[in-house]
């Protein structure tokens, strides 16, 4: 259940505080691991030291019980430490991939933004240019580059960035 809420919470935040917390169970899930793992150790050694410890037949019965239900308890905290793990590899993938697809997106409109700069920076120049004397000269220039902007949006539509 707890994975379950932090998995939620990580869905809807785009805070890291979640994704330290969904951390911290792991790591807490692979210490309960280890205890498990030695109460079986445990558990072993008072099997196979019954008759020296005095246990009744109904006590090493009970024994045997303690004995399945630790190495249930173990497979199914295994199995939630492997989901954690996949959750945690799932989620640091999609991180990438959004920051794939910003880092795409801003650099796209960084090229977009040069385009008309380009435009207006050639006829910006301290040389003779055409137009240079045209009484309109500074409309037609944002005219070029409107249509540069234009023409870069028509590209990006048609390659589906």
């Amino acid at each position: 259940m707890v994975t379950d809420q932090f998995q939620q919470k990580i869905n809807t935040s785009l805070e890291n505080k979640y994704l330290i917390d969904l951390f911290n169970l792991q790591k807490s899930l692979v210490y309960y691991l280890n205890a498990i793992n030695s109460n079986a150790v445990l558990i072993e050694k008072l099997k196979l030291n019954t008759v020296k410890l005095g246990f009744s037949t109904e006590e090493a019965e009970f024994l045997d019980d303690i004995i399945i239900e630790n190495t249930q308890c173990y497979r199914q905290a295994e199995i939630h430490s492997n989901i954690l793990a996949s959750l945690m590899d799932a989620r640091a993938s999609i991180v990438s991939n959004n920051l794939n697809v910003l880092m795409k997106t801003l650099n796209i409109i960084t090229i977009g933004i040069m385009v008309p700069t380009f435009v207006v920076s050639a006829f910006s120049m301290n040389v003779r240019i055409p137009l240079q004397t045209h009484y309109q000269a500074f409309w037609i220039i944002m005219g070029l580059a409107a249509i540069s902007c234009g023409l870069f949006y028509l590209f990006w539509k048609k390659k589906k960035w």
